[in-house]
């Protein structure tokens, strides 16, 4: 059995919207895992073929988004950081 990652990204406009957290479950299943508020709203499992089939899903979405005429509302994603902190929408680790 091979060694687990995490990867945890904090997501939303407000430092307390929520946080989506990927695990690494070697060698064919990522677990994906969603909070919202400080409480877990869901987890799943997915396969390697499910996983790839995600990254095809928001690669598309991402060009959908990036092709848009009209943005809605700029806003820097860095806004989040109400304390102040340096610290990086997202956080891995071994």
């Amino acid at each position: 059995m091979g060694i687990e990652k995490d990867i945890e990204f904090k997501v939303g406009r407000r430092s307390i919207d929520g946080t989506i957290r990927l695990s690494a479950h070697p060698p064919q299943l990522l677990q994906l895992s969603v909070c919202y508020k400080g409480e877990r709203a869901s987890s799943v499992i997915l396969t390697h073929d499910q996983v790839k089939s995600l990254m095809e899903a928001l690669a598309g979405l991402e060009q959908s988004m990036e092709n848009a005429s009209e943005a809605s509302e700029e806003w820097d994603s860095n806004e989040r950081r109400l304390d102040g902190s340096s610290e990086e929408n997202s956080r891995k680790t071994a």
